[in-house]
C-alpha cells in the first residue's frame, strides 16, 4: 500500500507537473496571470457577487447586502504575492458562504514583481478600512499562505493605528517568516511537494524591496502579538511553513493572545484548499470557527 507521503506527492505532482517553481514563473513572465480570475459561473448563480473597483483593482463583494446582520469575511488569497485568485480559493469561499451565511469580500490585490509590499499592504489596508463602516457586526480576517501574512500584518497595523480590530483571524498555512533563517524549514522542505525554497526566497525579496526581511511588515512573526483577537491556524506537519506556525504558537503564548492551532499529520502546504478528506474536515472547522463568532 502506498504511504501517505507518496500519495500526497503523487497527487500534487500530477496536479502541478512539478514542484511549484516560483523562480521559473518569475523568469518566464507567468506572474499575475491568475490575478484576473473571476468567480466561477456556478458561484454567480448561487450567490450575489458584485465586482467594484478600488484604486483601479477589482474587489469582489459576495452576498454583501443580504447578510448585513453578520460579520464580514475579508479573504486575502495566497500565491507567494505573485499569482492571484484560483479555482481552489473560490471553492473554499463558496463553502464559507453556504456554511456561515456571512458576506465575504475578496480583493484582487497588486502583485510582485510590479509592486512591493508597500503598495500591496497599503491596498489591503485600504480595503480593510473601507469595510469598517460597512460592517457594523465586525470583520473576520482570513488568508492562506501569503494571504495569511497579509492578514496578520493588517491586524498588527490596526492595533498600531488604533483602528477597530477584526473579530478574529483565521490563517491557513500562513507564511510569516521571510528571513529564511529558521532551520526547521530546511528539514520540512523535502517533505513538502508544493513549496520550493529558492523560489520562495526570491519572491520574498521582490516583495520586500528595500525593506529588511525581518521587518514585521514583511515577516509579521517578528511583530507584536499583543492586543490581537483570537487567531486560529490550520497547518500540516509536512508543510514547509509548519515552521512558521510553530513560531507563531510560541509568540501567541508569550503574548497571552488567545489562539488555536489545528495541526494535521502528513499534510502539506495549503492542503485545506484541496480535495482530501482532511481538507473537508478543515473546511467544516473553518465554518464552525466563523459561526461561533455569531453567538
Amino acid at each position: 500500500m502506498a504511504s501517505i507521503r507518496s500519495t500526497l506527492s503523487y497527487h500534487y505532482r500530477m496536479k502541478t507537473n512539478a514542484k511549484s517553481d516560483l523562480k521559473k514563473q518569475l523568469s518566464y513572465g507567468n506572474h499575475g496571470k491568475l490575478s484576473e480570475m473571476i468567480p466561477p459561473r456556478a458561484m454567480k448563480k448561487n450567490h450575489h457577487i458584485q465586482a467594484e473597483s478600488l484604486s483601479e483593482r477589482p474587489v469582489y463583494y459576495m452576498n454583501f447586502q443580504s447578510a448585513s446582520d453578520r460579520p464580514c469575511v475579508l479573504y486575502l488569497h495566497g500565491g507567494a504575492f505573485l499569482t492571484g485568485l484560483t479555482k481552489r480559493h473560490w471553492k473554499l469561499l463558496d463553502s464559507i458562504l453556504w456554511g456561515t451565511g456571512c458576506p465575504a469580500v475578496v480583493p484582487d490585490y497588486p502583485l510582485i514583481p510590479e509592486h512591493t509590499h508597500k503598495k500591496i499592504t497599503s491596498y489591503c489596508m485600504e480595503v480593510y478600512s473601507s469595510l469598517i463602516p460597512q460592517c457594523p457586526h465586525g470583520i473576520i480576517l482570513m488568508g492562506d499562505s501569503a494571504g495569511g501574512n497579509l492578514a496578520l500584518v493588517l491586524a498588527q497595523q490596526a492595533v498600531k493605528l488604533g483602528l477597530p480590530l477584526p473579530k478574529q483571524i483565521l490563517l491557513l498555512s500562513p507564511f510569516l517568516d521571510a528571513t529564511g533563517s529558521n532551520p526547521v524549514k530546511n528539514v520540512l522542505a523535502p517533505r513538502d511537494p508544493v513549496l520550493e525554497p529558492d523560489g520562495g526566497r526570491e519572491a520574498a525579496l521582490l516583495y520586500a524591496g528595500t525593506t529588511p526581511l525581518d521587518n514585521p511588515v514583511i515577516s509579521p512573526i517578528f511583530g507584536s502579538m499583543k492586543e490581537l483577537p483570537k487567531i486560529t491556524v490550520w497547518t500540516g506537519s509536512n508543510d514547509m511553513l509548519y515552521a512558521d506556525a510553530l513560531l507563531l504558537k510560541e509568540a501567541l503564548h508569550q503574548a497571552k493572545t488567545p489562539y488555536h492551532i489545528y495541526t494535521y499529520p502528513h499534510m502539506v502546504h495549503d492542503w485545506m484548499l484541496d480535495c482530501f478528506p482532511e481538507s473537508r474536515t478543515a473546511v467544516r472547522q473553518i465554518i464552525m470557527t466563523i459561526t461561533e463568532s455569531l453567538r
